[in-house]
């Protein structure tokens, strides 16, 4: 257990070849270099681009949820509406399935009522505006995910909650 993670990366780019080799944020960071390097075109593409990062993520919701095997829990005294309520608990269910700490990365309406205190009506009246937003997206088996423009946007809801 006392061991450090560590990543290798292998790389072909038409002619161009590269192995990296060390602490994850390391190759990362080296692997991206790289890139730019024989593809110049990609520093322009990581400044437009959204990707959810995981670790600032987690960094994020610190403080404002708490990720348990049984799904997330919010901090009790956020007086929330409903709307950011809601995506904050599928955010932590993203966050906590991508950890490896939840088996799915969706809620059902009852699990959101039950996470974030509110009525199952209330949430059941929230999720098609949400839906509608584009911040959620409903699953065949009935259940409620997070989009990556609701990450993106709950975010902004963690920066308003958590001033610096």
């Amino acid at each position: 257990m006392g061991e450090k993670s560590s990543l290798r990366v292998h790389i072909e780019f038409g002619e161009a070849k590269a192995d990296f080799e060390g602490e994850v944020n390391q190759v990362f960071e080296a692997t991206v270099r790289f890139l730019g390097q024989i593809y110049p075109n990609l520093e322009l593409v990581q400044k437009i681009v959204y990707t959810p990062n995981l670790v600032e993520l987690a960094g994020k919701l610190a403080g404002v949820i708490e990720i348990t095997s049984e799904g997330p829990i919010l901090i009790s005294g956020l007086d929330l509406p409903t709307r950011d309520a809601v995506c904050l608990a599928l955010l932590g269910a993203y966050v906590g399935d991508k950890l490896g700490r939840m088996a799915k990365d969706t809620l059902s309406s009852g699990e959101l009522s039950r996470i974030t205190g509110k009525a199952r009506k209330t949430i059941s009246n929230e999720i098609p505006r949400l839906a509608s937003d584009g911040l959620i997206v409903k699953t065949p088996e009935g259940q409620y995910g997070i989009t990556t423009l609701g990450i993106r946007k709950t975010e902004d809801v963690i920066k308003e909650l958590k001033p610096k």
